[in-house]
């Protein structure tokens, strides 16, 4: 799993060394996005780079815990339905509508947006967070592994924990499906947490330079 392979490079973090990380002998496991939507692909493969990659795959986690009503949806979860609808439009071959004479041009975000998700589960909802964290997390794997610098990211993803870690312990489950995704998403939250936290505590502001 992506988790075990992020504990062995926050290690190498902990320690300063990056051979560390690359003399570990753990193949990264294939990559499984059973709970992304073909769309939500595709807008992640659209992120390139680690700076746009992880707060793209945030921001998929964070629409989730909007869809369970844990949050309050913002102009940002907004804007991402709207391109997750442009990708489907993409997709299905369906062309962008066209402004009718005397139309006001659309001034904001909320035009156009159209909700998705809505056919998931609960259960479903949560798998997908846990497993949006986890990319994230092999995400991040991957730029140490390279000596990108990754200070920014993982302040990114702490800050992202931090506040979500409180709102899944108030979530009550419905099922037995549900109890389970739900202590799944906790303690995947805690983890990556307290990894994020530890590596933060050691990965200086002025990294790069730092690095060999």
């Amino acid at each position: 799993m992506i988790r075990n392979l992020t504990v062995a490079v926050m290690a190498a973090v902990l320690t300063g060394s990056s051979t560390t990380a690359t003399a570990v002998p753990m193949p990264r496991a294939p990559e499984s996005r059973e709970f992304f939507t073909e769309e939500e692909i595709d807008y992640i493969r659209d992120a390139q780079g680690l700076a746009l990659r992880v707060p793209a795959i945030l921001r998929l986690a964070n629409i989730r815990l909007v869809t369970l009503s844990l949050k309050q949806k913002s102009k940002e979860d907004k804007e991402l339905e709207k391109k997750i609808a442009e990708i489907h439009d993409e997709l299905i071959g369906k062309a962008p509508a066209k402004p009718k004479p005397g139309d006001k041009p659309k001034e904001s975000a909320d035009d156009g947006a159209q909700p998705y998700l809505t056919d998931l589960t609960r259960t479903e909802l949560l798998r997908g967070y846990i497993e949006a964290l986890d990319e994230i997390r092999g995400v991040i794997d991957d730029a140490y592994r390279d000596k990108q610098e990754v200070r920014g990211v993982l302040e990114q993803f702490e800050k992202f924990l931090s506040t979500s870690n409180p709102l899944l312990r108030r979530l009550q489950s419905r099922s037995s499906d549900e109890f389970q995704a739900i202590l799944d998403a906790r303690s995947t939250t805690q983890e990556a947490l307290d990894d994020a936290q530890d590596a933060l505590k050691i990965v200086p502001k002025n990294e790069k330079s730092n690095r060999p």
